[in-house]
């Protein structure tokens, strides 16, 4: 959430994002109209359709909120710390925010999820793992050899590992996957530093 904003606003934010994830517990973003987004969250139709267009906008804008959120996240723990522990703590986190969620994401239709994740995981992550990528080549910890490449491998391994942790939660920890994942993130950086 944008501190800079008025208070007033970032509590209507905040309403309308609580009320939303706690709606799309019961059904699909499809079947949630803005009036009873607006009824849940305690705000005015007008106040909403100040903001955003419709229950879409809305939804990219909580989306995007919630990265921000996770990245503040990562960064306060990680930032400088080497590739390796920023980026699987950057694992973790998003793994985290799976757990959160799923309530969310397994009440959406079998795609949903997919498109979650890739919303999630969409253009502003992208944007935050490639100047975390290149504060560690500044500090000559990586090399900017491919760095557009290993960007999207490392947000597609992230955003299946996610998935497939989704379906195969009963059969696997989120520990041992993270775990796991930082045996691939090992491999994978001891090749590019």
């Amino acid at each position: 959430m944008d501190e800079t904003l008025d208070l007033r606003v970032q509590k209507t934010y905040e309403s309308l994002i609580t009320a939303l994830f706690e709606l799309l517990q019961e059904r699909p973003l499809e079947k949630i109209t803005v009036n009873e987004l607006c009824k849940k969250a305690r705000i005015r139709r007008p106040t909403f359709y100040k903001h955003f267009n419709d229950k879409y906008d809305f939804f990219k804008f909580a989306i995007h909120t919630l990265q921000k959120k996770q990245i503040l996240r990562v960064d306060e723990v990680a930032y400088d710390k080497n590739p390796l522990d920023y980026f699987l703590t950057w694992f973790q986190v998003m793994m985290k925010a799976v757990n959160e969620y799923q309530k969310v994401l397994l009440s959406l239709h079998i795609d949903s999820p997919i498109l979650f994740l890739s919303d999630f995981l969409g253009n502003y992550m992208e944007e935050q793992i490639a100047k975390r990528w290149q504060h560690f080549v500044d500090e000559g910890k990586l090399t900017a050899d491919n760095m557009d490449f290993n960007i999207q491998i490392m947000l597609g391994m992230f955003k299946q590992i996610g998935l497939w942790w989704l379906k195969n939660q009963e059969k696997i920890s989120q520990k041992e996957v993270v775990e796991k994942m930082a045996q691939v993130l090992s491999v994978f950086f001891s090749k590019r530093a």
